[in-house]
């Protein structure tokens, strides 16, 4: 690897005889790692018997999202808490996995979460239509607005309602996307010293950029938290928006 972006490159592996693209294995991983997921909790096995930290750990993470919803759309939402718990846990699993060595990083890819937020938005229009029906418009319609600009208002609120996924989709990408970007430069930088210096200078200098990237890796498994979080709470007001009307 010699360009900062040559480490988003998508390559194909062989498998059954025919070339598949890199990131339908690293998306059907992390599906296996959900549905084993899923059946240990479903399934009672042995290692949810007792209290242990992966029991606490989940417990936390499922009222964690189960108070997300309720805040923001009520208990009427409680039954889309399944798809809002595994799209949150899909895209915090696929965050950590770029953090793995000769890994793709699926969601510095604009095309994989592009894919996510329209699928799930156009879930959530087709669901606010079916539910409101004609009511759906109202959120368009801005309150005690002058009839001279209605139109004009009108116009803006539907182009900030179409963009609504794209901008969800460009967030997850771009915070991924240049969090791994400053980690490559970092390391590039650390690379270079080695390569240059004596052994005594070596260690002298390497200890500001090893503390350095250090931080940088703690800061980014928090982005990596807060953006799936971030990604979940936006889809939650959006469906709030397509269950009550205003």
């Amino acid at each position: 690897m010699f360009q900062a972006l040559e480490q988003f490159n998508v390559l194909s592996v062989e498998l059954f005889f025919c070339q598949i693209p890199i990131y339908f294995v690293v998306i059907l991983t992390i599906l296996l790692i959900l549905i084993s997921i899923a059946y240990l909790i479903s399934f009672r096995n042995l290692l949810f018997i007792k209290s242990s930290l992966i029991q606490t750990m989940f417990e936390g993470l499922y009222s964690f999202i189960l108070e997300l919803l309720k805040q923001n759309i009520g208990h009427v939402g409680l039954k889309y808490f399944p798809i809002m718990f595994n799209t949150f846990l899909f895209i915090y699993l696929a965050n950590m996995t770029g953090l793995v060595g000769y890994n793709l990083q699926l969601t510095s890819h604009i095309f994989v979460t592009f894919t996510i937020s329209i699928g799930i938005f156009l879930g959530i229009v087709i669901l606010g239509v079916y539910t409101l029906e004609e009511k759906f418009l109202n959120q368009f319609q801005p309150k005690d607005a002058p009839e001279v600009l209605f139109p004009f208002l009108v116009f803006i609120e539907t182009i900030s309602y179409i963009i609504r996924p794209f901008t969800l989709g460009i967030r997850l990408f771009a915070n991924m996307f240049s969090g791994h970007v400053l980690l490559f430069v970092i390391i590039s930088f650390v690379v270079v010293l080695i390569e240059k210096k004596l052994i005594i200078t070596k260690i002298l200098i390497l200890i500001f950029p090893i503390l350095l990237m250090f931080f940088i890796m703690c800061l980014e498994l928090l982005i990596m938290f807060l953006q799936a979080y971030v990604f979940v709470l936006l889809l939650c007001v959006y469906l709030n928006d397509s269950l009550h009307a205003h």
